[in-house]
């Protein structure tokens, strides 16, 4: 008696959901996050290591759930090969799905980090500085060659909220608004600029944009979920740190980041989890709670008070 549609694709993927060369792709990759994971919860105050180890997760899961989605649409596509030709049905359908995985993880990086760039610059109108907005040029330039970052070009958003953010892609750039120029003093504006070419530095504003795009493509992916905001924040943490090292007044940092987040009032959703500071809350935020910035900011700037 001829079996079914529904019967073939049950047995097909028993088969291979059972064979060993899947279960060791899929538990490698369990193997590799848990690993991961254990070394991040280790290491609560190394936000340096953290930021790598986050991005390893995210690498990882976004293989692992293609691998998932690809075998999946295989075992469907292919049913009766698989059930029957087990002398290479299963090895063939394992080596398709990690080549596949493979080849869509490539296009899915290919174009977030060459398009997506574009794409954010394009929905963000900005000019050159004008009048007495040049001085933070020449700022930019100094901290840029000071801190060995490729050559960043500064520009000016009409905006009355208080924005800040760096942009990577074919070129690098920090985007300000009148608004955050408008409202605080000078130091201020230095720390937050000093923070975001800190982002650049540490190629977060490629990630930011590069996670921001591919999170759209990767929309079933939960890990990503998590491990995406986990990323941001962790960065964030770090870029203020590094602010505060470079500018020596980690203080300042703090009054702009409470300015900001007292004037901000949410922003346009182009710009969520790409500025300085956004909506908070929660393991999906991608912003860290900026009473907790404030407070290792304010730590930061009793420390160096005291370093001789």
């Amino acid at each position: 008696m001829a079996k079914g549609p529904l019967e073939v694709i049950g047995e097909a993927l028993e088969e291979y959901w059972t064979n060993p060369l899947s279960l060791v792709v899929l538990f490698a990759c369990l193997a590799v996050i848990g690993t991961l994971v254990y070394v991040f919860l280790s290491n609560a105050r190394n936000a340096k290591l953290r930021v790598s180890l986050l991005t390893g997760l995210y690498s990882v899961s976004t293989f692992l759930w293609l691998f998932i989605a690809a075998s999946l649409t295989l075992c469907l596509s292919f049913a009766s090969t698989v059930a029957y030709k087990r002398a290479w049905g299963v090895p063939a359908a394992v080596g398709c799905a990690v080549l596949v995985s493979f080849a869509l993880s490539g296009v899915v990086s290919v174009v977030a980090w060459r398009r997506g760039a574009d794409r954010v610059l394009r929905d963000i109108p900005t000019r050159a500085p004008e009048g007495e907005e040049r001085w933070l040029t020449d700022y930019v330039a100094l901290v840029s060659e000071f801190e060995g970052i490729p050559p960043v070009d500064l520009r000016v958003t009409e905006d009355e909220k208080p924005l800040a953010m760096a942009v990577s892609g074919r070129r690098h750039v920090v985007i300000v608004s009148t608004g955050l120029l408008a409202h605080l003093d000078r130091d201020e504006a230095e720390g937050v600029v000093t923070h975001e070419l800190m982002h650049i530095k540490n190629h977060d504003s490629r990630f930011k944009v590069f996670s921001t795009v591919a999170s759209r493509f990767l929309f079933f992916d939960p890990f990503s979920k998590f491990f995406d905001p986990a990323v941001h924040r962790e960065r964030e943490y770090l870029a203020d740190e590094m602010s505060g090292r470079t500018t020596g007044k980690p203080g300042s940092l703090a009054s702009a980041l409470l300015k900001i987040h007292e004037r901000a009032n949410g922003g346009p959703s182009s710009l969520a989890g790409l500025s300085i500071v956004g909506r908070e809350g929660g393991i999906f935020s991608r912003f860290p709670p900026v009473k907790e910035r404030i407070s290792r900011l304010i730590v930061l700037s009793e420390l160096l008070h005291r370093s001789p």
